[in-house]
């Protein structure tokens, strides 16, 4: 290097010798960001992202380079003295970036900092994919309504069409909290925010544990291990057991995450972030450890109780029909009625969740969830044709009309049909309870 470039670059040194490390702003320094764009402000104080800006030289660029997309970091984040961010990914990993690499501003209010990162992550989230997805949840809510409005009119409402009822209010519940999150232009105060992103969590889980109640209950039915049908304060009993368990174990989630999340550092990789740039849980690690964590556990549960039930079913219908001369088997059609009470089982433990939790986890092309993710959505619809839209479910409501309104005769005239197979129909065991007795009772005799 000869002295001239060495004069250069001294003079350049001892002119920056004061100067401040740079930062970018991605808008104007008086505006901030509002639904993607830049808007001026209102308020004549200053934010605390302007005071902070006051110890930079700031560089007003939000753009990035081609490629590469800008993801809001939201509260994952720490800015250094030299200019430079640091933030952990979705899955907990460390990263460093320098000033050219992000910008920062007020986003969605006046006076809330964040970041907005050049990261060549995965693809960004399809809009017209989530406005399907609560579309869908908006149309499923009136079926959720209308199937639990049936059942609560339907007589002598047993322990699973109780649980199924619980269920689906829980369940709906659930989509009116997500629902209201999502489509929701304005701004909740973070109090307000702090109650729907629990809420959410608290009704989605509670759904979860209404289902893994069915599931414990018929499989325990089948066994043979529960008591007997018919006996109204022992039914009374398992379900109050059922509520604690459902409602208790939901509480216990919410409550050790609403723990977490209020004393835990905020940049902590286990911060659920909720209220915190976004009312839900925040995506990444938290996201699996209270939200899909719980509901993966449930859904593995319910469908290995399923398994059980579904063998132990098969079991007690080959014995009886080893007992029976073969001129004796049932006929097609209840084949036909056994087949559908294992699929309604294996609807009601909720198999398309694993595709939504898998879809969170694996990355694949949006369009490839699209089917998975509507039905979902419309699980309401699919609810309500399964367990609603069944002539002996109408027949009821009939015949509890004309009670009410005075015909008894009316109602008496329709008949007397067994109500038993109506809720069978509707996810009873009772009828396979009995076949089960018979079985096992025939068998200690030819023993």
């Amino acid at each position: 290097m000869d002295l001239g470039c060495r004069l250069v670059l001294f003079l350049a040194l001892v002119s920056c010798a004061g100067c401040l490390p740079l930062i970018r702003k991605c808008c104007p320094m008086d505006k901030y960001f509002l639904k993607r764009l830049c808007v001026d402000r209102t308020n004549q104080n200053k934010s605390a992202l302007l005071v902070k800006l006051e110890k930079f030289d700031v560089v007003v660029s939000g753009k990035c380079e081609s490629g590469v997309r800008r993801l809001r970091l939201k509260k994952d984040f720490e800015i250094f003295a030299d200019g430079s961010v640091k933030f952990w990914d979705k899955w907990g990993m460390l990263n460093v970036l320098s000033y050219e690499k992000f910008c920062v501003e007020d986003i969605e209010a006046e006076d809330r900092m964040d970041v907005l990162a050049c990261m060549a992550l995965e693809a960004p989230r399809d809009e017209n994919k989530d406005k399907i997805y609560n579309l869908g949840m908006v149309i499923s809510m009136p079926f959720l309504l209308i199937t639990f409005i049936v059942y609560a009119l339907l007589p002598d409402r047993n322990l699973h069409m109780k649980a199924l009822m619980c269920y689906v209010i829980n369940l709906l519940l659930a989509y009116m909290f997500i629902v209201t999150i999502q489509l929701s232009d304005t701004v909740f105060p973070d109090d307000i925010c702090a109650i729907l992103g629990f809420g959410c969590i608290f009704f989605f889980l509670s759904s979860f544990f209404w289902m893994n109640v069915i599931c414990i209950d018929i499989f325990l039915g089948f066994r043979g291990i529960r008591g007997g049908p018919g006996i109204r304060s022992s039914e009374w009993k398992r379900f109050l057991i059922y509520c604690i368990y459902a409602w208790g174990m939901s509480l216990l989630i919410v409550f050790i995450t609403f723990m977490i999340n209020t004393y835990v550092n905020p940049i902590s990789i286990f911060h659920p972030g909720v209220a915190i740039g976004q009312c839900f849980i925040r995506d990444g690690l938290p996201m699996l450890l209270y939200f899909y964590g719980p509901m993966g556990i449930l859904i593995i549960s319910n469908v290995l109780l399923f398994a059980l039930t579904a063998l132990r079913i098969r079991k007690v219908k080959k014995d009886t029909a080893m007992l029976k001369h073969s001129g004796s088997k049932r006929h097609s059609d209840d084949e036909q009625q056994n087949f559908n009470l294992y699929f309604k089982l294996l609807l009601a433990m909720g198999v398309n969740w694993s595709m939504e939790i898998i879809s969170w986890a694996v990355t694949l092309p949006q369009y490839f969830w699209y089917l998975s993710d509507i039905c979902n959505a419309l699980y309401g619809v699919i609810i309500f044709f399964i367990f609603v839209f069944k002539r002996n479910i109408w027949k009821q409501l009939k015949r509890r009309y004309y009670s009410f309104m005075g015909r008894h005769h009316m109602a008496h005239s329709m008949g007397t049909t067994n109500f038993t197979k109506t809720t069978n129909d509707s996810m009873t065991v009772s009828t396979n309870d009995r076949a089960m007795e018979e079985s096992e009772l025939n068998t200690s005799r030819m023993n």
